[in-house]
């Protein structure tokens, strides 16, 4: 980590309607390959279906009063026999990466999991090339499952 930030002046909180300029602020910020999909596409890309998921709670983490990070925890269905979740778009404002705001994300997320929701499991999916999450995410203790390939046959004007 760069710099850490002292945690008396941080702000972990679920996101509010009201946010939503700010979530699309920081979600911009994704290097994603399918970042700029609309959502509702979500669901050909990767091995989550949307619909499988009743509700995404968005946190926010703030300094200062600014959101500076954010991640989604996306809870499974009521009529699904797994209880499963699923974390997407972990994002941290590029001015205030490397200061463990992802990691204190994370650790967040897998504590409402386990207590507040009483998860099974969480799933996220993360591109290869992305080392500093997948350190993080072997560090809180995910492990992978199996990888993807994903592939894109450009077509030229004819």
């Amino acid at each position: 980590m760069l710099e850490e930030l002292p945690t008396t002046s941080l702000v972990l909180r679920c996101a509010t309607p009201e946010d939503i300029t700010t979530i699309n602020l920081l979600d911009s910020f994704s290097s994603s390959p399918t970042r700029d999909i609309h959502r509702a596409m979500e669901q050909y890309f990767g091995s989550v279906d949307p619909s499988t998921h009743e509700h995404t709670i968005i946190y926010l983490v703030e300094f200062e009063g600014m959101a500076i990070a954010k991640a989604e925890l996306m809870l499974p269905g009521s009529d699904l026999t797994e209880n499963i979740g699923y974390v997407k778009r972990v994002i941290v404002h590029p001015n205030w990466r490397g200061r463990g705001l992802a990691r204190l994300l994370m650790r967040h997320i897998v504590e409402q999991a386990q207590n507040v929701y009483h998860l099974s499991a969480i799933d996220l999916h993360v591109w290869d090339e992305n080392l500093p999450a997948i350190r993080l995410y072997e560090e809180i203790g995910f492990q992978l499952r199996h990888r993807e390939l994903y592939y894109r046959l450009p077509l030229l004007p004819e």
